[in-house]
C-alpha cells in the first residue's frame, strides 16, 4: 500500500479531517517587515527541525476560542464571576443561572459544542 492510498484509506475510514490554522501571515499588509519575517521563520528549514511549528500550534489550540469559552463555563470560573457579581453589585446569583445567562447571551453558539 502506497502513502497515498493509506491516506486515502484513512480519509474514506471516517475519520473527520480537521485543519486548525497556526499561522497566518499577509505579506501585502501594512505590517512591518520584521514581524512577517519572525512569523515565516516557523516556516524555515531551522523551525522545522526544531519542530517550532508545534510549540506555535499548541499555543494557538489553548488560547483558541473554543478553549477559552470550556475554560470560562467551569465550575471554578463561574465560582469566581458569581463572588465577583456579589462583590460589585450585593447580588448572590446561581451559578447555573449565570453559566446559562454566558451560553444563551454572551457566548457564541458555534463555540458552545
Amino acid at each position: 500500500m502506497t502513502a497515498h492510498m493509506a491516506a486515502e484509506a484513512g480519509i474514506r475510514g471516517g475519520l473527520p479531517v480537521v485543519i486548525d490554522l497556526a499561522l497566518e501571515v499577509d505579506l501585502l499588509d501594512e505590517g512591518g517587515l520584521g514581524g512577517k519575517a519572525d512569523a515565516l521563520f516557523y516556516l524555515s528549514k531551522e523551525a522545522f527541525k526544531r519542530r517550532l511549528i508545534d510549540d506555535l500550534w499548541k499555543a494557538r489550540a489553548a488560547t483558541a476560542p473554543k478553549s477559552l469559552v470550556r475554560v470560562l463555563l467551569t465550575p471554578v470560573i463561574l465560582d469566581a464571576v458569581r463572588k465577583e457579581l456579589r462583590r460589585q453589585t450585593g447580588h448572590n446569583a446561581d451559578e447555573k443561572e449565570i453559566e446559562r445567562i454566558l451560553q444563551a447571551d454572551v457566548l457564541r453558539p458555534d463555540l458552545l459544542v
